[in-house]
């Protein structure tokens, strides 16, 4: 009897320390990862395997089975709000992909975006991640002002181009050990690009591992924005599952005619994430503009391209216009009709592309300009001069 007792007793104390070892299991992997080889760390995720497999299914419900796994009715009640760090745009603890082709403004977006983390919140820490670019474009873009205004809370990463996707890896999860421990802050990585920073498998990016540290790091209140590539043919790279995977996605694009950066959302559905337009000045942003107003489609900003070339060489009546845009091949090429280029003639005309004016001199035909460098001047604001006596040399 003794000798059944305590072959049970060894039994249920095997089976109860089983969730012990599983979390020191986890606890190593996560926590003390790099001081282990590969053959140790395959052996760690073997064995976690090996213990799961051997905890025993006892006679209980579905729900007590998963009791782990369902969510409770308090769970969801006192689930906090979301936070935003960028309200409508980055939402906290989560995981988003920037995606666009090469030129669009997507490094000069996310920096701008940065500051405004920074400035609004003091208890933000940003780590960007860099593998394209060299240090003198780095300075170029102001890198070390960032740097010296904001101290800590901007790290910028990158130095050492060997082996750099082991080296990101490898400061994703420090900077999760280091959110666990200050729990007070919110870290906030940047990975420009993900092509460069994810885990490969055999020259690709690894989907089994994607997002691996990314999704740690949420888990534990921080978050991450990944920068992502199209082809020269605009389609997006690699594979689907970088999109899926994540908890928002944007397409970025460069507006040149109206010099403007588009944030267009393409995977909004588990946060409210809208559209962003920012003005460029000198391929820096200058301001956040309307989104509706500046996001127009390639045919209609095709079209305010002609019709300022044409308006480049002198004064044209509406006729002329039309001829001028029948003549490029404009309304074959993107199928748009003459009413619709009118209506467009009228409403860039209020937007102030062109200046257009109905002469019933000439049988109250439309006449289109472009505004003179005089008419731009007169409506600079006029600063008035400062007497004499009020100037003083220092």
């Amino acid at each position: 009897m003794d000798d059944i007792l305590t072959k049970i007793e060894e039994k249920i104390k095997k089976q109860q320390r089983i969730p012990e070892l599983i979390e020191k299991i986890d606890s190593i992997l996560l926590n003390k990862y790099h001081y282990l080889n590969d053959n140790e760390k395959e052996a760690l995720v073997n064995e976690r395997l090996r213990l799961e497999n051997s905890l025993m299914q006892v006679n209980l419900t579905l729900e007590e089975k998963h009791k782990n796994f369902f969510y409770t009715y308090n769970d969801i009640q006192s689930a906090p709000r979301t936070k935003w760090l960028i309200q409508n745009l980055i939402p906290q603890g989560s995981i988003g992909v920037l995606i666009g082709p090469s030129g669009s403004g997507k490094t000069t977006l996310v920096l701008h975006l940065c500051s405004v983390i920074l400035d609004s919140y003091k208890n933000a820490y940003i780590i960007y991640i860099d593998g394209d670019m060299s240090v003198s474009k780095i300075k170029e873009l102001g890198i070390d002002k960032m740097m010296h205004w904001y101290d800590n809370r901007f790290m910028y990463a990158g130095k050492n181009a060997d082996y750099f996707s082991e080296a990101s890896q490898n400061l994703l999860r420090d900077t999760v050990i280091e959110q666990k421990n200050h729990p007070e802050r919110t870290y906030f990585v940047i990975e420009d690009s993900l092509t460069l920073t994810a885990k490969k498998r055999r020259g690709f990016i690894d989907t089994d591992h994607l997002y691996k540290y990314e999704k740690m790091l949420r888990d534990v209140g921080g978050g991450s924005l990944l920068i992502h590539h199209t082809n020269k043919a605009g389609v997006f790279a690699d594979s689907q599952q970088i999109e899926n995977y994540a908890d928002y996605t944007y397409m970025i694009e460069r507006n040149e005619f109206n010099s403007c950066i588009l944030l267009h959302p393409q995977k909004a559905s588990r946060y409210d994430i809208t559209g962003r337009a920012y003005l460029t000045n000198n391929r820096k942003i200058d301001k956040e503009v309307d989104y509706d107003s500046f996001n127009i489609s390639q045919r209609e900003s095709k079209f305010v391209m002609y019709v300022v070339d044409a308006l480049e060489d002198g004064e044209m009546n509406q006729s002329e216009v039309l001829s001028y845009l029948e003549k490029v091949k404009f309304f074959s090429e993107y199928k748009v009709g003459q009413k619709k280029a009118i209506k467009w003639l009228q409403v860039w005309g209020d937007k102030g592309k062109w200046i257009y004016e109905q002469r019933p001199s000439e049988k109250n035909a439309i006449f289109y300009r472009l505004e003179s460098e005089a008419e731009k001047l007169a409506k600079l604001p006029k600063c008035e001069p400062r007497p004499i006596e009020e100037l003083k040399l220092f």
